[in-house]
């Protein structure tokens, strides 16, 4: 167990130090996340998170996730991550009689606050439980494994982080590769 945590030492370091170094955009997928951008420009301008875009909008999160009042970390599910999913579907959360799901479902996504990756490193390393609350309150437990850190919600879905730490002018991104799920 101690060489699993001195491994995630090392890795959130390196994460630290990569994203302490990232210039004003990376590229994710066919666009350049700018940190002068908000989170919802950089995800419109994406086209691996098209769908996330149109939760988004069926949400009605888009202001929310547009503005500067508030700084969010953003689970950002890729379209793959919403095609595999058996729960959620982008065609049912898009229909306007399901948005309070749609909300739910996003609000699952956001956490407050900037959370770079080394920040899931302190919390994996920290004594106790290492947990992160979502906007809505629900839990997500951190774990590293082969070298990637991986969030579970409390129905057991298990999401790793494959994109990490793309700054926005109001928050950071994450890019997933599973879609968390209030239902069981």
């Amino acid at each position: 167990m101690k060489t699993k945590k001195n491994l995630a030492v090392v890795f959130a370091l390196f994460v630290s130090i990569v994203s302490f170094a990232q210039k004003k955009s990376i590229t994710v997928g066919n666009a350049k996340m700018d940190a002068t951008k908000n989170i919802v420009q950089n995800l419109e301008a994406s086209k691996d998170f098209s769908s996330l875009v149109k939760v988004i909008e069926a949400a009605q999160y888009k202001d929310l996730l547009a503005g500067n009042k508030e700084e969010y970390t953003i689970l950002a599910p890729t379209n793959t991550a919403f095609a595999n999913s058996s729960k959620e579907k982008v065609s049912d959360l898009e229909k306007p009689v399901n948005m309070f799901h749609a909300k739910e479902v996003l609000a699952y996504h956001i956490i407050p606050g900037k959370w770079r990756a080394s920040d899931f490193g302190k919390i994996f390393r920290a004594k106790g439980t290492p947990e992160i609350k979502t906007l809505d309150g629900e839990i997500l437990l951190v774990s590293y494994e082969n070298d990637f850190f991986y969030l579970t919600d409390k129905n057991g879905n298990k999401a790793k982080l494959i994109i990490t730490n793309p700054i926005q002018s109001n928050g950071i991104l994450h890019g997933i590769d599973n879609v968390f799920s209030p239902n069981k």
